[in-house]
């Protein structure tokens, strides 16, 4: 082994000199083949940091290029952080994870009916497959591959919703046509040289501030998307929910890489979306008068969706706009239980069985039992988030949990509960202790 020893006669002090059994030749020759390997790892820093040419397409022409992207092929590796402040609540907590969290996915998109996202944590992977129209799922360590079968006009959301194409093009397809959008500066994303939208909604009811879409302004495929929530707090304006592609090839994978493949050892089984309706047998808001839900709550009409199973409804216009479902006795109770554990906000809805009072039904008052008052959890309960707001309501002559859910301000979801509420008033309304 040669000696080392500190280079003198000039050289820079603290740069070491190999002598002995290392040539001069030698070491010129290993400092070009390192000048050359540092010179290849910096082209990419480089050439992200020179300056990104601005697109002179309008602020229409590429909401309508986004808008027309689903049939553009790719692969890539995402990341999407939202910071939303959910509680862990029973039965979803692969939701709270999504929704509260970095989620980060390799994907591979040959069209709208043929695609594969892998969602990869520390603890494993979960891939969706969308195969010829029909969803799969699969997660690492299970034996059984799931076929998803009927229409899913509503479910709960799933990592691949949070991919930045299917984001912007969601997100503009809710958009209204009073909406504002506007052209932002151009950004270099995954090598892409992406031109920028900004979407601000006109509704005073949402909770979104505004819509940040950055695209291919060629082809429209979206490559980031940012959400910023509305409020006058120092967060105000600031991102709830960035969705960026941290590499991308806008190549089409071939159709063997979007197609499942199980194992020998692995399973096939399948399954529905749960019969929401069924929890009220039949009768969404279980009045009994034949109609799932009232066609009004709280100033918005109900939105008819195509294929929508009658056990949910839908109100509201552009980005005011809820969720209304029942909850399972069982899973309803134990949600509420849960919000009210976590420190969601009780709720003293106006109309008969809430608010605080005596009788059958009252969030705490006197009941049957010989003039004992007997507490009760809240009959109502707020989650409140910079983005999302849900509120959660135990009324009816099925005693369901009722839920309500957007990205709407509290005070829009109360007026509605108490809609509700209202609307079954002329039942005797009581609740389980």
């Amino acid at each position: 082994m040669g000696t080392l020893r500190e280079a003198r006669s000039g050289a820079p002090v603290g740069v070491p000199t190999y002598v002995g059994s290392v040539s001069r030749g030698t070491w010129r020759r290993w400092s070009i083949v390192a000048s050359g390997t540092a010179l290849l790892c910096a082209i990419p820093a480089v050439i992200a940091a020179l300056p990104v040419p601005a697109s002179s397409i309008s602020a229409p022409a590429l909401r309508a290029r986004i808008l027309a992207s689903a049939g553009v092929p790719y692969e890539g590796y995402a990341e999407s952080t939202v910071n939303l402040g959910l509680p862990q609540l029973p039965d979803l907590h692969n939701v709270s994870t999504l929704l509260d969290g970095t989620t980060d996915q390799y994907v591979w998109y040959r069209s709208p009916a043929y695609w594969r996202a892998d969602d990869v944590t520390a603890a494993g992977e979960s891939d969706t497959y969308g195969d010829g129209g029909v969803t799969y799922l699969w997660t690492s360590g299970s034996t059984l591959l799931t076929q998803v079968t009927g229409a899913e006009p509503v479910r709960l959301p799933r990592a691949p919703d949070l991919l930045p194409p299917a984001l912007a093009r969601r997100l503009l397809d809710t958009a209204g046509h009073a909406d504002r959008i506007s052209r932002l500066p151009a950004r270099r994303i995954a090598g892409v040289d992406a031109a920028g939208l900004r979407l601000v909604p006109n509704g005073t009811g949402t909770t979104i501030g505004a819509v940040e879409i950055w695209a291919d302004p060629a082809s429209g495929l979206p490559v980031e998307v940012q959400i910023s929530g509305r409020g006058t707090g120092h967060q105000a304006g600031q991102p709830v929910l960035i969705s960026t592609f941290l590499e991308l090839s806008r190549t089409r994978p071939n159709l063997a890489a979007v197609t499942p493949h199980p194992a020998p050892d692995i399973g096939l089984t399948t399954t529905r979306l749960p019969d929401v309706d069924g929890v009220l047998n039949g009768d969404g808001d279980g009045d009994n008068d034949g109609d799932p839900f009232p066609s009004q709550l709280g100033g918005l009409r109900q939105v008819a969706i195509p294929d929508s199973p009658p056990g949910v409804a839908v109100y509201g216009t552009g980005f005011d706009r809820f969720v209304l479902l029942p909850l399972p006795r069982g899973v309803g109770t134990s949600a509420l239980n849960a919000a009210i554990q976590a420190g969601a906000a009780g709720l003293n809805l106006a109309g008969p069985g809430t608010g605080t009072g005596t009788g059958p039904g009252t969030g705490t008052g006197t009941g049957t039992g010989g003039g004992k008052t007997a507490p009760a959890p809240p009959p109502a309960v707020l989650i409140r988030t910079p983005l999302l707001s849900v509120v959660m309501v135990r009324a009816g002559f099925h005693h369901a949990v009722f839920l309500f859910t957007g990205a709407v301000t509290p005070a829009v979801l109360e007026k509605s509960a108490t809609g509700l509420v209202t609307d079954l008033s002329h039942f005797r309304f009581r609740f389980h202790r």
